[in-house]
């Protein structure tokens, strides 16, 4: 008797469950779709119509078709900047990664202090990039803090130009680049180690393998994809770099720290300069970004397979 009363009540609630299920997913996705079409898909769109145009940053302008990628295609300023920013990209993506990743396995061991480490190692990412920046200004000006240690331990015999020099201001970047990187793709690290078997690890342990074979042949095989992945976000975040050349060296000395997006910056966002044209160059950015996540898709697949 009680499963004959149940049964009409089941029965008329289903229906009235499917006839409302159907704006259940917009009501959880609609306003990140609102969100993502006002502040990323209309200026995408808004940003390929003007690189066909000589729109000024004041301004409206006239369609000019391809002039503008034409005019790219020969700007030595551009690929200037395109050289210098790879050259940043190469040099400090291994390091970031391979630091990160180092020290995610320092500090996922039970050592004496590892709270205290990891709280140091991931101090960097709760300060602005602005605050990041200004704060090496400091430290590594003509009479800043470095050139004031060195001196004192006599080291040096006059200040070292890190900011000043065309040689020393582009590595000064990369340094502070490296020191902010590391804390974010540590923590991405630490957390897949946290996902490693430790049975695959006890066996080796049994077989005799020392603790160096078995983080390089067991811990570090399952955390490839996740190394993978800091490299990926990495060289994406470096071809976008603006903030350190910006606030420590405004692109100088003599243009030898001009990234790519700082330069899109003078072309098109500073008053009086042309909006078409660093749309432009803004298109042939989200090219080079495609193009570095695709090669390393390419050579993760080939690895996989």
């Amino acid at each position: 008797m009680l499963l004959r009363d149940r049964s009409p009540a089941k029965t008329a609630a289903r229906p009235a469950l499917r006839r409302h299920r159907w704006y259940v997913p917009l009501v959880f996705v609609g306003p990140v779709l609102i969100l993502q079409g006002t502040f990323l898909f209309t200026p995408l769109v808004n940003t390929f119509v003007l690189s066909f145009t000589d729109a000024s940053t004041v301004g409206g302008g006239q369609f000019v078709g391809l002039d503008n990628f034409a005019t790219l295609a020969g700007d030595a300023g551009f690929w200037a900047a395109v050289g210098r920013t790879f050259l940043y990209m190469l040099c400090t993506v291994p390091v970031i990664v391979t630091l990160s990743t180092s020290l995610a396995i320092l500090v996922n061991t039970s050592l004496r202090g590892s709270a205290v480490i990891r709280s140091l190692l991931f101090s960097p990412m709760v300060m602005p990039l602005a605050t990041v920046a200004v704060m090496f200004q400091f430290v590594l000006r003509s009479d800043g803090l470095v050139n004031q240690v060195l001196g004192g331990l006599h080291v040096i015999s006059r200040p070292l130009p890190f900011l000043s020099s065309s040689n020393l201001a582009l590595v000064s970047l990369m340094l502070v680049t490296v020191w902010k990187g590391c804390a974010l793709a540590t923590l991405i690290s630490l957390a897949a180690l946290q996902n490693v078997s430790g049975e695959l690890d006890e066996a080796a342990r049994i077989d005799g393998a020392g603790w160096l074979r078995r983080t390089w042949s067991v811990t570090l095989p399952q955390i490839r994809g996740t190394t993978v992945l800091v490299g990926v976000l990495t060289s994406i975040s470096v071809l976008r770099i603006f903030t350190e050349p910006y606030v420590m060296t405004g692109g100088g000395p003599g243009g030898s720290t001009e990234t790519i997006v700082l330069y899109l910056f003078e072309q098109g966002v500073s008053p009086g300069t042309q909006a078409g044209y660093a749309s432009a160059i803004s298109l042939a950015l989200f090219v080079f970004v495609l193009a570095a996540a695709a090669v390393t898709w390419i050579v993760t697949r080939g690895r996989r397979a």
